[in-house]
């Protein structure tokens, strides 16, 4: 049996790689960090609403 989808967990992931990058290329110089985070947090919020509305339309009704 293949594991059940988790917005929660994708959403996660997500961020966390996102976070990670962002704090390498900051020690590397490239981005500085705050910076970027208070201008593209909303986004982890726009990927777990799109990530909800799958799970809700498209991974829901074959479920059933």
């Amino acid at each position: 049996m293949a594991p059940r989808f988790s917005v929660e967990r994708f959403v996660l992931g997500l961020c966390l790689i996102a976070i990670g990058t962002l704090w390498t290329l900051s020690l590397l110089g490239a981005v500085e960090l705050l910076p970027t985070l208070r201008r593209w947090w909303p986004l982890a919020l726009v990927v777990w609403g799109a990530a909800e509305l799958f799970n809700t339309f498209v991974l829901a009704p074959r479920r059933r």
